[in-house]
């Protein structure tokens, strides 16, 4: 079976910080903003049609975990609703034929030394933040419209991404900021939780 190279892409959350280096990228002349929610299922579906957009990677989320005990409601909101609605574009349209979800490694909730992992891929979610349960809601989200619609997908589950412009209270800016004025450097839960590479 041969390959599929998608023709248009659409990426949501390209007004966030992965996005950022696109925006700023000359090497992607053929790149185009649009401002909008990806919750606004009739956007998205203008989109898909009037750009012939035939893969999603959707990197649009709500991620300050702190902001997540605050406003639990507007990670629910963006995170799960803005995936199923990017979701239900892709059954609606009939022209996806790729999705790729940019997740977290925050789905595994603490892991302990002695936990048993077996395959990661496998292992079980146990999300301990609005943030972490609002990003394994719409992981099962994407499975189920991959295992009923057919629909190709893939999800990543990156861990504290890191780059210019980023915001300076994401963990490595704020450990590399915090180191450089001497200052003690914060770690949440106790010192037996680790992540698994």
């Amino acid at each position: 079976m041969a390959t599929y190279k998608p023709r248009n892409i659409l990426i949501t959350g390209a007004a966030g910080f992965i996005g950022y280096i696109l925006r700023t990228d000359s090497s992607y002349p053929n790149f185009k903003f649009v401002e909008g929610d990806i919750g606004s299922v009739d956007l998205v579906n203008y989109l898909i049609f009037t750009k012939s957009i035939d893969m999603i990677m959707h990197f649009a989320a709500q991620t300050h975990v702190d902001n997540s005990f605050g406003n639990s409601f507007e990670f629910t909101k963006n995170n799960i609703y803005g995936t199923q609605a990017l979701l239900e574009a892709c059954k609606v349209t009939g022209q996806i034929r790729g999705f790729i979800h940019v997740s977290t490694d925050e789905v595994y909730g603490e892991t302990y030394e002695d936990a048993v992992v077996g395959s990661y891929e496998a292992s079980q979610l146990l999300p301990s933040n609005p943030y972490s349960v609002a990003k394994a809601g719409a992981e099962m989200l994407v499975m189920a419209y991959g295992r009923s619609y057919g629909l190709s997908v893939i999800t990543t589950r990156r861990n504290n991404v890191y780059g210019r412009n980023q915001f300076p209270d994401k963990l490595i800016p704020k450990f590399i900021l915090l180191a450089m004025r001497g200052k003690v450097l914060p770690i949440h839960g106790d010192v037996l939780c680790f992540r698994i590479k």
